[in-house]
């Protein structure tokens, strides 16, 4: 009797999880993620061995922000089914994007291409996932057999462009090349709207379009714009591509500008609001970086469109009128030929900076107090490519007592092998000190530990840069051919520190070593930086402001007679 009554439920059971799952996944495709969520445990109560059902549980948790749960829902899926490619790319995405855990990341991904070498997106995240290890050249190769198998992949394509940035060696030809291919390949093919000639002075529409209006290097360029328009004069609006919004975010909403969020719009569709806005002059603040949007821009949906902050090199592509730069980041006749855009140069820097509110008083020289000097570097591992090392690993002999201290690695793998690399020119690893990356009170801690920062190149710092100088800690770095082999340089000269700038090997050697031997004088460097820095063009917000909209206004003027100027 009991074996009958049982026998008769069961299917009833299997009807129940299957609605379930039908409700979940109903809830799911509407953006309603809490009811997807219960759907779908109430699916797995059901069934618990419903792989799918456990691998969207982990997507509608991932949207509620609940992490450790989708990471347990996924990791079940794949329990279930070890085959399941959409479950390990999510789990890499996720490790990825919220844990930091590249390592293992990479893995998830590799996983996934061995049981399916066409899929474009785990091929992309694993290049990634490589480049976040320091691994630069490994991630372009990466990315290269992605273009091979898939031509057209947009995102791989951008990708390999931002990550060339980190590579020791590169042609400037061949990389303006690889920008213009880009452009010509993604880009200018696509239907742009058409606009009337340019009216006479007006109050200008402006429109920002970032994937970094919050926690990000570049809010501190930012918010000082946000804050500084004339609103008499000109009219703003910020279109934010950030998948979530932070504090950062909300202070930058605070300034009141009109704010629209377009990252739940495709490009065709972002283009259109922004049409719609009437929009005069739209400004790219992302450029190639990761979540920039290239392909809105391509549409042309304003009349002027410029190129400026996130991304110091060419768009390669047609539809875009301007780049904002400066004389010492891009000499005047030396980089012109390597963009598709007109430059358009700032009087005196292409930067403006408002320091964290949360950074303490800058330290006492440290090795005053430790009796030995120690260099650092805050700057992303992928940027420490092997003539990097090699250099400050004879930096390192020179001065046999001094130690290294290097920030922000990934994992211990990645430490591992920077140590190792730096052991093969004759540096004890016991002189190299490796951290993780910190909480924001950690990190400015560790400034109180440093005595001189090292610029890596030819991707040199910006923000990083910036944030160790207003900590009193002088950067040392070399001047490159233009853009980001250049922000280090632009930043310093217009800090009053144009000294702390060289233009080869040798010169970076000899001034990090003058630095070195003279702690008396670099006490005093040290201890008058934050006000050196308060009282330069970095921080005069007014300023580069008015310079800033002087530019808008020339380039809207230039549309209007044919000039192209500031």
């Amino acid at each position: 009797m009991l074996a009958r009554m049982l026998a008769g439920l069961l299917p009833a059971r299997a009807e129940s999880a299957d609605a379930c799952y039908r409700r979940a996944t109903a809830a799911r495709e509407r953006g309603d993620w809490a009811a997807a969520v219960d759907g779908y445990r109430r699916t797995l109560a059901a069934r618990p061995d419903h792989a799918e059902a456990h691998n969207d549980c982990g997507v509608a948790l991932c949207a509620l922000r609940d992490f450790d749960g989708a990471r347990a829902a996924y990791a079940r899926a794949l329990e279930l089914r070890g085959d399941f490619v959409e479950a390990r790319v999510n789990l890499g995405q996720l490790l990825q994007a919220e844990y930091h855990d590249y390592r293992e990341a990479a893995a998830q991904f590799r996983a996934a291409l061995a049981l399916d070498p066409a899929l474009g997106l785990a091929r992309n995240s694993l290049a990634v996932a490589l480049y976040e290890r320091g691994l630069p050249a490994e991630a372009i190769a990466c990315l290269r057999e992605a273009l091979q198998r898939a031509p057209q992949d947009a995102q791989a394509h951008q990708y390999m462009l931002f990550m060339s940035n980190a590579l020791a060696q590169r042609d400037a030809d061949d990389w303006f090349a690889e920008h213009r291919s880009w452009g010509q390949r993604h880009a200018d093919p696509l239907p742009r709207f058409a606009h009337a000639p340019a009216g006479a002075a007006r109050r200008l529409r402006i429109g920002y379009v970032s994937a970094d209006l919050r926690e990000h290097a570049t809010a501190g360029f930012i918010r000082p714009i946000l804050a500084g328009h004339d609103r008499d004069k000109f009219d703003i609006s910020c279109y934010s591509s950030a998948e979530a919004s932070d504090a950062q975010t909300q202070a930058m909403q605070r300034h009141g500008h009109r704010w629209c969020s377009i990252a739940g719009l495709d490009d065709a569709q972002a283009a259109q609001r922004i049409r719609d806005d009437a929009i005069d002059i739209l400004v790219d603040l992302s450029g190639h970086t990761r979540g920039g949007r290239p392909g809105v821009f391509a549409r042309k949906p304003a009349p002027l469109q410029i190129a400026y902050l996130g991304y110091l090199n060419t768009s390669g592509i047609a539809a875009m009128d301007y780049r904002i730069t400066d004389a010492i980041a891009d000499p005047p006749g030396a980089s012109e030929r390597l963009h598709t855009e007109t430059l358009l140069r700032l009087p005196q820097t292409l930067w403006c900076w408002q320091p964290p509110e949360d950074a303490p008083e800058p330290a006492a020289l440290p090795a005053q107090r430790r009796g030995y000097l120690t260099f650092g570097s805050f700057n992303h591992i992928a940027k420490l490519n092997d003539a990097v090392l090699a250099l400050w690993a004879e930096l390192l002999r020179r001065l046999p007592d001094a130690q290294l201290q290097l920030m922000a690695m990934p994992d211990g793998d990645s430490a591992a092998r920077i140590r190792r690399a730096l052991q093969q020119h004759g540096i004890a690893a016991a002189r190299v000190r490796t951290l993780p990356r910190l909480a924001r009170e950690q990190y400015w801690q560790q400034f109180g530990e440093i005595d001189i920062a090292l610029d890596p190149f030819p991707y040199t710092g910006g923000a990083t840069s910036c944030e160790s100088l207003w900590m009193g800690v002088p950067v040392v770095t070399l001047a490159g051919d233009f853009g980001f082999a250049r922000s280090g340089a632009t930043i310093l000269a217009n800090a009053g520190l144009a000294d702390l700038v060289a233009a080869d090997a040798a010169q970076y050697l000899h001034i990090a070593e003058r630095l070195a031997r003279d702690l008396p004088a670099l006490a005093a460097l040290r201890a008058g930086m934050r006000t050196r820095l308060a009282r330069s063009p970095l921080l005069d917000a007014g300023r580069f402001v008015a310079a800033l909209e002087q530019c808008y206004r020339g380039a809207w003027r230039g549309a209007a007679d044919g000039t192209r100027s500031c």
